[in-house]
């Protein structure tokens, strides 16, 4: 059971630094927005598709530790 414990401590110290690194990145593109009012398109984006992979890999390591504990 504490193989779980740490897998699913693990899982929430992963998610807690993805939401800082999306956080660090909305930052920056309001700080490249100001910068540059009238520029092109110069301003860090986050994909949601890559958040989504993350997460749902996330999820079935969980699911598959949980079906073998």
């Amino acid at each position: 059971m504490s193989e779980i414990m740490k897998s699913i401590g693990r899982l929430t110290e992963a998610l807690n630094y993805l939401e800082e690194a999306a956080s660090q990145q909305e930052q920056q593109k309001l700080i490249l927005q100001q910068q540059d009012l009238f520029g092109g398109d110069n301003v860090v984006a986050l994909d949601p598709a890559v958040i989504a992979k993350k997460l749902d890999v996330a999820i079935e390591r969980v699911e598959q530790i949980l079906q073998e504990g």
